[in-house]
């Protein structure tokens, strides 16, 4: 490593000796991109704008980790004969030696060490749901999990890997016959997996199976806990031990927890039992969830979605992310069908993929079916504003550019991931 400084100068040299200029190939300006996309950005403001783009095929085919809108700077510069400053023009051609072999091995790995340090703010889109860091689901046991799991690990679908939990350990999905290209994306951890257990042991259980994604399913039960013990205290646990592992953490709240003088939560928050009192849990776990990714420590990677479905329905979805809505603010209701949830939480976790991170920054959107929205509360109108829908000419285009089966192209897992385009950071 000592020698790295006595080479640049030689590499340098060498290279622009044999005519290669700083922008003579693609890698020697996406280096540059990936040093400017990655620098820490500062801290938003709470109701700040999100803009993403999605990438098209030729550009994620060529460049899996810029985005389109970086390289297509980077080509115009080329074109109008830009120039770039000393420090990007230095990374342009160390890049150019990296790429074209010059260099041996150990200093490949040199640089690439410096890179991987620079960029410790966003998780790329590689290491979401692979096999060895896989998409962990809590609360695996239940309906709304099993529908998450099922999502996530189908190759026709999510395309994860997915580990499922359960507070008593046993697998959800062994009587349940699934596909076997599913189920060999699916695993279950056979040890009890109990969110009223303490914080260490809860944060060891998970750092043991290295999830990139948490998502958390779990909720009150008759014999699975009270509201307190697991939207409440449960959810903060779960979140700090995410933090801890730079994990993004997908929680599954509910709509209307902000509006505690709508019918929706008064009904809700009294149903007595175990559930008394779920929707100020849920409440408490949303705060204590942007509390904990807000905070200081941890890895900087690590960031969380907030998706609050509103009443499960029956059945499975007719009309997939095209016939659903995503609101911000609280103060539209509806319902959703659990399948069209799991598409949701799927979309959720696309949308972190590629997007900028940074300690706190994390989004809250609330899903239900467009045909049955209604405004929580006499003062709220419809439409709200803020609803981030599908782009119908996207929809149309995709509908027309594959031959799969109608119900395959209305159930697209990218225009799940679409709805989450245009959301705004909490």
């Amino acid at each position: 490593m000592t020698t790295l400084p006595l080479l640049l100068p030689v590499l340098l040299s060498l290279l622009l000796c044999l005519g290669f200029p700083p922008l003579a190939s693609p890698f020697s300006y996406s280096f540059v991109v990936v040093q400017d996309r990655h620098s820490i950005p500062g801290k938003q403001h709470r109701h700040s704008h999100r803009s993403t783009s999605l990438p098209t095929a030729a550009s994620t085919a060529r460049f899996a980790f810029l985005r389109e809108e970086d390289i297509e700077q980077q080509q115009q510069l080329q074109a109008t004969g830009g120039t770039q400053s000393r420090r990007s023009m230095v990374w342009s051609v160390v890049a150019g030696v990296i790429t074209s072999g010059v260099v041996n091995t150990h200093l490949k790995h040199a640089f690439a060490a410096n890179a991987n340090a620079a960029t410790m703010d966003v998780v790329p889109e590689a290491i979401l749901g692979t096999a060895d860091r896989p998409v962990v689901i809590v609360g695996g046991g239940g309906r709304t999990g099993m529908a998450v799991a099922e999502a996530v690990a189908d190759p026709a679908f999510g395309n994860m890997h997915a580990i499922t939990l359960s507070r008593s350990g046993r697998d959800p999905f062994g009587i349940i016959k699934l596909p076997q290209a599913t189920k060999d994306h699916l695993k279950h951890n056979e040890a009890g997996f109990d969110v009223r257990d303490s914080q260490e042991t809860l944060s060891a259980s998970l750092k043991t199976l290295s999830p990139s994604v948490v998502v958390y399913a779990a909720s009150a039960s008759r014999q699975g806990g009270t509201t307190s013990e697991v939207d409440d205290a449960g959810v903060e646990k779960v979140a700090r031990a995410c933090k801890e592992i730079g994990a993004v953490f997908v929680l599954i709240s509910a709509l209307a927890v902000d509006r505690p003088d709508s019918k929706s939560f008064q009904m809700t928050n009294t149903l007595g039992g175990n559930y008394q009192g779920i929707m100020d849990s849920k409440y408490n776990g949303e705060v204590k969830t942007r509390t904990v990714f807000s905070s200081s420590g941890g890895k900087t990677a690590a960031d969380y979605v907030i998706v609050r479905p509103g009443v499960l329905l029956n059945g499975k979805t007719t009309t997939g992310p095209v016939g659903l809505e995503l609101n911000q603010g609280d103060t539209i209701g509806g319902g959703l069908s659990r399948d069209e949830l799991a598409g949701v939480v799927v979309g959720a976790i696309q949308s972190r993929a590629s997007s900028k991170k940074g300690s706190g920054q994390g989004i809250t959107v609330e899903a239900y079916r467009k045909s049955t929205a209604q405004k929580l509360e006499r003062q709220y109108t419809v439409p709200s504003g803020n609803e981030l829908t599908v782009d119908a000419s996207k929809a149309l285009a995709l509908a027309s550019s594959t031959s799969s089966s109608s119900s395959s192209k209305i159930s697209s897992p990218s225009l799940y991931r679409e709805l989450f385009a245009s959301a705004k950071l909490d």
